[in-house]
């Protein structure tokens, strides 16, 4: 199933197979990049995301081996609709949470529950260099965050309330997967 965390794909690291570290590393945000560099990972990020992973919420330089805060994400997972997102920041605008479920290419046939913002403002500079402001809620919200936490070194499993379920048949996962899929388009936004 393409763009599912349902197994170990090449050019991503797991959090089995981190040797060096860089999944519980943060980056530093905020810092002034070799724009060089930035650009390679863009092109790597959109490579595995379209033509390895098939698909995919998003995808951060941390899980193909680059400290960079930079990430690719979707609201509405279509290719389409792709963001570039670099040297991001956020801060939530109520104290209201929602929960949700969540997988991550880093951690293969897992799915963890765990409360999210429910409404955040960003701000980040996207592949041209120019700073974006906006305002995410619903499932672009959940993306953008899930994202962050790598940047921040921080996997969904790392999350103090995450109700970590692993699944032994892919066939489960799958099933599990595509009700989430479901109850997260119930969310996807314009934005």
């Amino acid at each position: 199933m393409n763009g599912y965390a349902s197994k170990k794909y090449s050019e991503i690291i797991t959090f089995d197979d981190d040797v060096s570290g860089i999944l519980r590393t943060p980056t530093c945000t905020g810092c002034d990049l070799d724009w060089s560099c930035v650009d390679t990972i863009i092109s790597k990020l959109l490579f595995v995301r379209n033509e390895i992973l098939k698909g995919g919420a998003g995808l951060a330089a941390p899980q193909i081996g680059f400290n960079y805060p930079v990430f690719i994400y979707t609201p509405d997972r279509t290719t389409e609709n792709l963001r570039v997102v670099v040297n991001p920041s956020m801060i939530p605008l109520d104290q209201t949470c929602v929960d949700g479920s969540e997988a991550c290419f880093s951690l293969p046939q897992q799915c963890v529950k765990l409360k999210r913002w429910k409404k955040i403002k960003v701000i980040y500079q996207n592949e041209k260099k120019a700073w974006l402001e906006d305002i995410l809620e619903g499932f672009s919200a959940k993306v953008f965050q899930h994202e962050m936490d790598h940047l921040e070194g921080r996997l969904i499993i790392d999350h103090p309330n995450a109700d970590v379920k692993k699944f032994n048949l892919l066939e489960e996962f799958e099933a599990h997967m595509k009700y989430v899929h479901l109850e997260d388009s119930k969310s996807y936004l314009a934005k």
